[in-house]
């Protein structure tokens, strides 16, 4: 897409912000206009007063030239004021959406998109995108009425001369063309660049003791070097051609000058004008190269801006999972049925023809083999994934027309991963319930074994819960799930950092308090789920055995020997 579009495409960033872009640029002509009188007083000194030795008008238009800096001045200070609200606010808007946009994608999306990237997109390309809507374009406007203003006070003071001193601007604009796409395209290689290298940083914080344990300092710092040395080289062809077009451009302004103190040297010689007007000129066309120049940057920054902009627009302009608008006040305490159901991931078949009906208030346990498809399950239950064929339907409703929103409400998800944040306790926990109070806090960690955390609870519990022990973290995402007091409650190996006594104790708590709930365990370690009501074993994406421990034990079939392994380990 275009710069120009591109841009066009982010005004309604600035749009709340008109009234305070508009008085910005009101300032900077009323500043730029001051500036203007000062050539034009010169002429006057040299032409008019000098010559008629009138000290008094002197002293009088002096005094009128400081009384307009002393205004520029002020002017200065609450224009400076005004932009860094303004930028601030752009930032936070565009942030927030892009935020909340990247929330509401689907999980396919985070699966292909490097955290890194990401990050990148949120953070620096924002920032780089907000001092073009709102430095940029005022510049931009700025600048154009400087020009026009210079333009005419030269036209008034010799509009030949003018016309001589322009001769160079169809070469800048050329030059200016010729190394636009250049430009473009390695700083778009650039940015990705960049990008790869957070993602390398945020990897190798996050797997931190792997590295510590295989002492891979030495190879961590030699693959870093290497992404660095590719950054460096595509920042140094960038340079190198924004250098080029701007030192050319450098060059061709030079030359006006200096047809002006040619041609205009004889014209004073002739007596066509006098010295105080050209010099009055010389001053003015000094200044209309500044702003000639700045379009030169201005341009320089819209390629630069623009592969932010196309990267912030991707993500914009990508559709969301649907959330809102279908049936909500769907009875959550019904069966839960899969018919048929086929899922692919990444053209890998994990489920087919996959069926299966969970009973309303029973407690299931969904075991088997590391990729038979349990966590898919839970995957296309929560509508994380949609299924590429078949049926999922509580009670009498499929889950494509039920409201996500309402549908995640009524489910609780705790996955063994460590769902934490750098908070407190009390946080972590409330994290999702926020209109639970401190007792319902409290009676839930009590309830999974967290007793001696009630007096600490504001302790905070560092970067992904480093301060806390493997089952700790797991008590505290347990805690946080069942406060949730949702119909459907899933244990995807929830307690897989647990010994065998707390995760039995945890168990039992479960399903005793919880007894009118659906519950689904999914665990490895079977001795923990004798007790459910129902026990299904998957293998290769189908249910190949179902019923009570004691009865697939006596089966001796793929359960069996799962159990019979783990018992004998």
């Amino acid at each position: 897409m275009e710069p120009g579009k591109l841009f066009i495409k982010f005004l309604r960033f600035i749009k709340p912000y008109w009234l305070y872009e508009l008085i910005l640029l009101l300032i900077m002509i009323l500043a730029n206009t001051g500036s203007l009188a000062s050539p034009y007083i010169l002429k006057i000194i040299i032409d008019d007063i000098i010559p008629s030795k009138d000290v008094t008008y002197l002293i009088t238009i002096l005094l009128f030239l400081a009384g307009i800096n002393i205004i520029r001045q002020l002017l200065d200070f609450y224009s400076t004021y005004l932009y860094a609200k303004v930028s601030n606010n752009i930032i936070l808007d565009i942030r927030s959406e892009l935020f909340d946009k990247i929330l509401h994608f689907p999980l396919t999306f985070l699966d292909k998109n490097t955290t890194g990237d990401i990050t990148h997109r949120i953070n620096e390309e924002v920032t780089i995108v907000q001092g073009m809507l709102t430095g940029s374009i005022i510049r931009f406007i700025n600048n154009f009425l400087t020009i026009t203003g210079l333009i005419i006070v030269l036209c008034l003071l010799n509009f030949k001369l003018f016309i001589f001193s322009i001769l160079v601007v169809p070469f800048i604009l050329l030059n200016i063309k010729f190394f636009q796409p250049k430009i473009y395209f390695y700083i778009t290689k650039s940015r990705e660049k960049n990008a790869d290298i957070l993602t390398f940083f945020i990897e190798r914080f996050k797997n931190i003791k792997l590295i510590k344990s295989y002492n891979s300092y030495q190879y961590e710092n030699e693959k870093l070097n290497s992404k660095g040395k590719d950054l460096l080289k595509l920042n140094l062809k960038t340079s190198i051609l924004a250098s080029g077009t701007q030192n050319i451009t450098g060059f061709l302004v030079s030359l006006s000058p200096l047809l002006v103190y040619a041609i205009g040297g004889q014209k004073v010689m002739s007596e066509e004008m006098t010295i105080g007007a050209l010099i009055a000129f010389i001053q003015y066309l000094n200044r209309i190269f500044d702003p000639i120049n700045n379009f030169s940057y201005l341009y320089w920054d819209l390629i630069r801006t623009s592969v932010s902009m196309r990267r912030i627009i991707e993500f914009l302009e990508m559709p969301i999972e649907p959330i809102r608008n279908k049936l909500k006040n769907i009875d959550y305490n019904r069966n839960i049925s899969f018919k048929n159901v086929d899922f692919k991931y990444d053209d890998k078949l994990v489920l087919q023809d996959f069926n299966l009906e969970l009973h309303k208030g029973k407690k299931y346990a969904i075991v088997g083999n590391s990729g038979c498809g349990k966590s898919t399950l839970i995957n296309l239950l929560l509508k994380f994934y949609d299924a590429d064929k078949g049926n999922i339907i509580i009670g009498d409703t499929d889950i494509t027309q039920i409201d996500t929103h309402e549908l995640r409400n009524r489910i609780t998800l705790i996955s063994q991963d460590n769902q934490l944040f750098y908070d407190s306790i009390f946080e972590n926990i409330q994290y999702g319930n926020h209109n639970s109070s401190k007792i319902e806090i409290e009676n839930v960690m009590r309830l999974i074994g967290l007793e001696s955390f009630l007096n600490c609870t504001e302790s905070i519990i560092g970067n992904d819960g480093i301060l806390l022990s493997g089952g700790q973290k797991q008590q505290i995402s347990i805690a946080r799930g069942l406060l949730k007091d949702a119909d459907i409650i899933i244990l995807d190996e929830a307690t897989s950092a647990l010994d065998s006594e707390n995760e039995c104790k945890i168990f039992n708590s479960v399903v005793n308090n919880f007894k009118s709930k659906t519950i689904i365990f999914i665990s490895h370690r079977l001795s923990t789920i004798k007790n459910v009501d129902e026990v299904i074993c998957l293998d290769r994406g189908k249910v190949i055995e179902q019923g009570t421990h004691d009865n697939l034990v006596a089966l001796r079939g793929v359960y069996w020997k799962l159990f019979k392994k783990q018992i004998e380990s």
